[in-house]
């Protein structure tokens, strides 16, 4: 007997309502910006966790400016997600460092030092946001912006080098290079 609880259509129905501006985004980032799906997960997610933690309306302001402003802000948390790999901050210059986009969408005066010492904390809330929330609100939208970014760039996804030999990724070739065996395709 399966004793976990699916959600219900309603309540996945109202998950999507809530965060339809965050789908949006994500969808702006990956099709229109043509960002990496993948970064753009995890700007999304830091953005989100962000927000979790009482900085709201970041979304919301990117959304309602250009392109170019949605752009910046992902560079912003590009450059954040990088800091908070480091457990120690260092540079005399970086500690200064005004993030200008995403202290634009927050409304008020944000460096990389500041994020850093949020470090502990997003470390934390970033994983639960991917695992809890983007999987669900950005399931099927991500599956669309991989099929795009396969369509427009299938070496770059699959992970060749653009000196690579490409293999082909058709079933019957796939099934070669697994040891000759044919793979069963129903």
């Amino acid at each position: 007997m399966d004793t976990k609880r699916k959600p219900s259509s309603m309540a996945i129905e109202c998950l999507e309502i809530f965060h339809g501006i965050d789908q949006t985004t994500f969808r702006m980032l990956t099709q229109v910006l043509h960002r990496e799906v993948k970064q753009s997960l995890m700007v999304m997610a830091f953005l989100l966790s962000m927000e979790t933690m009482g900085l709201s309306g970041i979304v919301q302001t990117a959304i309602k400016r250009e392109g170019w402003f949605m752009n910046n802000l992902a560079k912003d948390c590009v450059i954040c997600l990088q800091c908070l790999l480091s457990p120690e901050f260092s540079g005399v210059v970086e500690k200064s460092r005004k993030l200008e986009t995403l202290g634009h969408a927050l409304k008020t005066e944000l460096t990389l030092y500041q994020v850093h010492r949020m470090r502990s904390v997003l470390l934390t809330m970033i994983p639960d946001t991917l695992s809890n929330i983007c999987s669900r609100i950005l399931g099927d939208i991500t599956m669309d912006a991989v099929w795009l970014e396969y369509q427009t760039n299938p070496k770059k996804l699959l992970g060749f080098n653009t000196q690579d030999q490409c293999i082909s990724v058709t079933p019957e070739e796939l099934s070669i290079h697994n040891n000759g065996r044919r793979m069963h395709m129903q």
